[in-house]
């Protein structure tokens, strides 16, 4: 059995959408005054590693703490590797050819695209990303999948500012995972997937730790 963290570091200086704060840390208590230490921390709930709630792009959609919690124990998670540059589209014939397995009801399907490997170069990643196309979003609603996750900061091409596939997907209350990483360690297309957002009342995201269990 093999254990990944699919977790990126949540840093004060790490990459973060344009606009977005970048995250804050402020020592809070001391030990050698309080006895104990523990710090405050300032960031978006769509920060390094997270999920999407159907409420980021749906208000009548269900926030993060809504979501029933089998949800985030992902038995059948598909692992599809499709290598891709920047601004390219995953399609729905790319599904098709690369997914070493069917594609069931309350699958969880996970997208490796290499882009991962391009976090260092900022901008380029935040901002160049590849992503899905229109009809790879209808493909896996008609699948009525339970989750799409993705190596990238976003399940939308860096350059569609329509982010078609959010809207697509969150809608029809498919989770959204975006900046997984480390998935080039699994060697076979199917693994379970564990995420654990923080339960936010009423937020449309939250930041995860995700955990890939590859069994031999």
């Amino acid at each position: 059995m093999k254990i990944v963290d699919l977790t990126l570091e949540i840093t004060s200086d790490m990459i973060t959408f344009p606009g977005y704060p970048m995250p804050t840390f402020t020592k809070w208590s001391k030990f050698d005054i309080q006895g104990y230490i523990s710090e405050v921390m300032i960031l978006s709930t769509h920060t390094g590693t997270h999920m999407d709630a159907p409420f980021h792009f749906d208000p009548s959609g269900q926030t993060i703490d809504q979501v029933e919690v089998n949800r985030y124990i992902c038995n059948n998670a598909i692992l599809v590797k499709i290598k891709k540059k920047a601004n390219e589209m995953i399609t729905n014939d790319d599904i098709a050819r690369n997914s070493k397995y069917e594609i069931k009801e309350k699958d969880t399907v996970v997208f490796s695209t290499g882009w991962e490997k391009q976090i260092k170069q900022k901008d380029n990643y935040i901002r160049n990303n590849p992503g899905l196309s229109k009809d790879a979003a209808e493909y896996l609603v008609e699948k009525k999948v339970n989750a799409v996750g993705i190596d990238c900061p976003s399940i939308d091409r860096g350059i569609d500012r329509g982010l078609i596939a959010h809207k697509i997907l969150l809608s029809n209350e498919i989770l959204v995972i975006e900046n997984l990483c480390h998935l080039y360690k699994f060697r076979n297309g199917k693994f379970t997937l564990l995420v654990t957002p923080l339960k936010l009342v009423g937020a449309s995201g939250s930041p995860i730790r995700a955990i890939g269990i590859e069994k031999w």
